[in-house]
């Protein structure tokens, strides 16, 4: 007698995500057609952002209503006004029933070096199509002398993602992280044979524990001899190179690039490096940027009328948040107000302000709650007060000026983020902020997304032309 009972539909493109954040790169993939089964992070403010737009997901105007008063009883809201909460909860209204971001999603609480692979399945027999995911992954310590080459705090957790990956098995993986990878100076660890002089990149975990008087160098993988030794050398970009090679111990073919949200219509320069993994070694073809750099950065008056023909222009600041006015300030001059990071002292010859009619600078995670509209600019004093070291001054020359400002809303920083504005955040003001300047633009995650679904089909697609004609 066989079983009725129907097999409920698998996703087809099913997403495990890790260091989820926010929820940029999942909302991004699932544009793009992807089906988060599982999210997780280590951040309490970040996963209950998860879990409530997980409940938000589908809901009907009455269930919207009863999930923002629970949502504004929160603790973290404590401090805000009623006439604040309403302003701040009430765009969750404009969430459309349509959304289905995280629906299905299980979010995961806790440190990812703690739960193992089998935990971020949907089903003990499920199929994941893609896992993704930006570890934090700070530069890799130089060695010194005789010790250890030890990794920064959290600097070894991108070896996590490896070790899901490699658990899992997917037919895709999506790392994102930050540029700085592909130049920072690291050392490698190599052992290099005497007889044929091949050298092979050590394993992570080695290169981790490797002590230069008692380690011993395997093999040589070309010639068999174990005439072998290591060597340490100081490589430009040789983060990039060891977390690479992991993934190709697994079996993974690897492309990496870094990608401006800018040219994909995010009106913030923002450039992070992705690679991406196919386990049966698919061609891919970077996603072809939507918007186009402007011939002349330097003069930003005339950002708008220096774009190539072949595209839309980078989109600016002022058309993003502020073409239909302000809500304090009311109707923005273009030519007086500027961005402002407040607070922010910078040691080296960087901008503290800049013009409107251009994208914003990358929101960092600590600078975004620093983020503010001076809508008749910025006192030279206050300028040189703030980058006091490449202007021959000291910091304690100039008393503070004051400034004419108002800070950036979540609404605002969601926006040059691009994410929708109903995007539901928790925390603190520090926490929120902290969580939109981590995140992926969604607009940048749901090109990479498409181009893996693309290269997917692609493949799909020869194989059946194939079997037809066999």
């Amino acid at each position: 007698m066989t079983n009725s009972a129907r097999i409920p539909d698998r996703p087809r493109f099913e997403l495990v995500s890790l260091f989820a954040g926010a929820g940029g790169l999942d909302l991004g993939l699932e544009r793009a057609g992807f089906v988060a089964s599982t999210v997780t992070d280590i951040e309490p403010p970040a996963c209950e952002t998860l879990r409530r737009n997980k409940k938000l997901a589908g809901a009907d105007t009455a269930q919207l209503l009863g999930l923002i008063e629970e949502a504004s009883a929160q603790r973290c809201f404590n401090r805000l006004s009623a006439e604040e909460k309403d302003w701040f909860f009430h765009r969750l209204l404009e969430r459309p029933s349509s959304a289905k971001y995280l629906a299905t999603a299980k979010v995961i609480e806790g440190d990812i070096r703690e739960i193992p692979s089998e935990e971020l399945l949907s089903s003990p027999d499920a199929n994941v199509f893609a896992v993704a995911g930006g570890p934090p992954c700070q530069p890799f310590s130089k060695a010194g002398k005789q010790k250890a080459l030890d990794c920064t705090k959290n600097g070894d957790l991108f070896y996590e993602f490896v070790r899901v990956v490699g658990d899992l098995q997917p037919n895709w993986f999506i790392f994102e992280n930050v540029k700085g990878i592909t130049f920072t100076p690291t050392d490698v660890l190599y052992s290099v044979c005497g007889i044929c002089c091949e050298e092979e990149l050590a394993d992570f975990k080695i290169r981790q524990n490797f002590a230069v008087q008692s380690a011993t160098a395997p093999k040589c993988g070309s010639c068999g001899s174990g005439d072998t030794g290591w060597q340490v050398r100081n490589e430009r970009g040789g983060s990039l190179r060891i977390i690479k090679r992991e993934f190709e111990r697994l079996g993974y073919k690897c492309e990496e690039k870094v990608l401006n949200a800018a040219d994909f219509g995010a009106p913030q320069i923002r450039e992070r490096l992705f690679i991406i993994g196919s386990r049966e070694h698919l061609s891919f073809d970077w996603p072809i940027p939507t918007n186009q750099r402007p011939q002349s950065v330097s003069k930003q008056a005339s950002l708008l009328d220096s774009a190539d023909s072949d595209g839309k222009p980078w989109r600016t600041m002022y058309d993003a948040l502020w073409a239909e006015g302000h809500q304090e300030y009311g109707s923005i001059d273009r030519e007086k107000a500027v961005l402002w990071v407040k607070n922010v002292v910078r040691p080296h010859d960087e901008p503290v302000t800049w013009h409107l009619d251009r994208p914003s600078p990358t929101i960092g995670a600590h600078q975004s709650a620093k983020l503010a509209l001076a809508p008749i600019g910025v006192p030279e004093a206050q300028l040189t007060r703030q980058q006091w070291h490449t202007r021959g001054r000291r910091q304690g020359d100039i008393p503070p000026v004051p400034v004419e400002h108002c800070y950036l809303s979540d609404e605002e920083l969601l926006r040059l983020q691009t994410f929708p504005r109903w995007w539901y955040l928790h925390g603190t003001r520090m926490q929120r902020a902290f969580q939109i300047g981590n995140a992926v633009p969604p607009v940048l995650a749901e090109a990479v997304g498409r181009a893996v679904i693309e290269a997917q089909l692609a493949y799909e697609q020869s194989n059946e032309v194939v079997a037809a004609s066999a």
